[in-house]
């Protein structure tokens, strides 16, 4: 049920988007919060259940400039969930405050999200429709920068809202989650 219910609040976020300031095209959204919230109070199968849930609806009601394109977000949200997982596990053992546990996943989230989109936009951009745009080799380059750009400062926002909510959540509610939500919280 919350699966579902995770799942239902992120395609009704959908719609809420800003445009990057640097880069029209990009748009900026609150969506990502309650994905990366399924993953810090269900685990990585809750969260990635919602993510590809999002995913799906995704490319019914708004898949943007390509079809493809929902599936190369589902690719963003997973991959930061690699760097907020790892800095979990190594935060648990290491008895980190929930400060610092928040700061590294947010640095190693946004790293690991940097890193992977750059290869895959790297790889997509240049391909015909419905895969890429057709982006000459040249022009790649620069994308890169500004959609890393993007890549990058989208972790910087949704992994610190995402935790300050389930820290809400488990101060109003602590024995909902169980260990997943304990784990982390002072």
């Amino acid at each position: 049920m919350l699966i579902a219910l995770f799942a239902a609040l992120a395609v009704v976020l959908n719609g809420l988007t800003v445009p990057a300031p640097y880069a029209g095209f990009l748009l900026y959204g609150i969506w990502e919060i309650p994905v990366l919230l399924s993953l810090l109070l269900l685990g990585f199968w809750g969260g990635a259940t919602v993510a590809l849930i999002n995913a799906i609806a995704l490319e019914f009601i708004n898949p943007g400039g390509l079809p493809t394109g929902p599936l190369y977000n589902l690719f963003a949200e997973l991959s930061m969930f690699l760097g907020v997982m790892a800095v979990q596990a190594v935060a648990k053992r290491g008895g980190w405050r929930l400060s610092l546990t928040v700061a590294g996943a947010t640095a190693l989230g946004a790293l690991v999200r940097l890193g992977a989109m750059t290869i895959v936009n790297a790889v997509v951009l240049p391909q015909p429709f419905p895969i890429g745009f057709n982006v000459p080799l040249g022009a790649v380059p620069g994308l890169l920068v500004v959609i890393g750009i993007f890549n990058a400062t989208t972790a910087l926002y949704v992994i610190p809202a995402a935790y300050s909510i389930r820290k809400a959540i488990s101060a109003r509610y602590p024995s909902f989650g169980g260990e997943t939500m304990k784990a982390l919280t002072p």
